[in-house]
C-alpha cells in the first residue's frame, strides 16, 4: 500500500477502519499481551488507529512518524475521542533514544525488528502476508512486501525467540460512491487504462445495500502478531 498521506488516502483508511473495525480486533489481540506493562510505543504510526484503541489498555502511548500528515490527522483523532495519554512525536524513528516498556511496529517496520530490540523489554511486530484479496491491481516487479513467512525464517536463523499469533480478519475498503472506487484504484495503480480498471472493479467491487458505503472492495487480510522479548530484560 502506498502511504503517501493526503486527504483522501487519509480518508480511504480511516473509513475502511471504521467500516470493518480491524483496527479494534487488532488492538483486542495486542491487549492481551501488555499485562505488566505500562510505556508503549508505536514505531511508523501512521494514523495511529491501532493506538486509539489501545489507550484504553495502557498508561501511557507514544506514537512516532516521520509523515506530518499523519501525525496531524492522529491528533485530530485524539481530540475528537478526548484521548489524552497518548504522546506524538514528528521524527525519524532512526534517531530515538528513549526506552519503552512495549514497542510496536507493524508491515514496513517490521522489516527493522533487531534495531529496536535494545529498546524496550518487549517487543510486538505486526506483519502481514501475500493473499489473492488485492484492493488495486499491482504491477507485476512492484515492490515486494514484508511477510510473516519471513520474519519467521529470519527470526529462526538468527536464533531469536519468539511467539506468533495468525489470524485473519476482514479489512476492505468501502466506497461512498463508484466514482469514489475509480478515483482509489488510479491512486493506487497509477497509469491504468480505463478498460483494466473497469475489468478490476467489475470482478472485485460489492454491493452493500447500504447508504453511506454504496460499495466495497473485500479483502480478508492474514496477519501474524510476534511477540518477541527486548534487550531491556537481560
Amino acid at each position: 500500500m502506498n502511504f503517501n498521506w493526503n486527504p483522501d488516502t487519509i480518508r480511504w483508511y480511516q473509513d475502511a477502519n471504521f467500516y470493518t473495525g480491524y483496527y479494534k480486533r487488532v488492538a483486542e489481540l495486542i491487549a492481551t499481551k501488555l499485562e505488566g506493562y505500562s510505556t508503549f510505543c508505536d514505531i511508523g504510526c501512521g494514523l495511529g488507529l491501532v493506538d486509539l484503541e489501545l489507550s484504553k489498555y495502557i498508561e501511557s502511548i507514544t506514537c512516532i512518524d516521520i509523515n506530518s500528515e499523519a501525525i496531524y490527522a492522529l491528533k485530530k483523532s485524539m481530540e475528537l475521542r478526548k484521548i489524552t495519554n497518548i504522546e506524538t512525536r514528528l521524527m525519524d524513528c532512526e534517531y530515538i533514544e528513549k526506552n519503552w516498556d512495549v514497542i510496536f511496529i507493524s508491515f514496513f517496520g517490521s522489516r527493522n525488528i533487531e534495531r529496536f530490540l535494545p529498546n524496550c523489554k518487549k517487543l510486538i511486530a505486526v506483519v502481514g502476508k501475500d493473499n489473492n484479496d488485492e484492493l488495486f491491481p499491482r504491477k507485476c516487479g512492484s515492490f515486494k512486501k514484508n511477510t510473516y513467512d519471513k520474519v519467521e525464517k529470519e527470526l529462526i536463523d538468527k536464533g531469536i525467540p519468539y511467539c506468533i499469533d495468525k489470524v485473519l480478519l476482514e479489512f476492505g475498503q468501502p466506497f461512498i460512491s463508484m466514482e469514489d472506487a475509480e478515483k482509489f484504484v488510479r491512486t493506487y495503480s497509477p497509469g491504468i487504462s480505463q478498460e483494466n480498471l473497469e475489468f478490476f472493479l467489475t470482478k472485485r467491487i460489492v454491493k452493500t445495500g447500504e447508504k453511506e458505503y454504496p460499495y466495497i472492495i473485500p479483502r480478508k487480510k492474514p496477519i501474524g502478531i510476534f511477540e518477541i522479548q527486548g534487550y531491556l530484560n537481560e
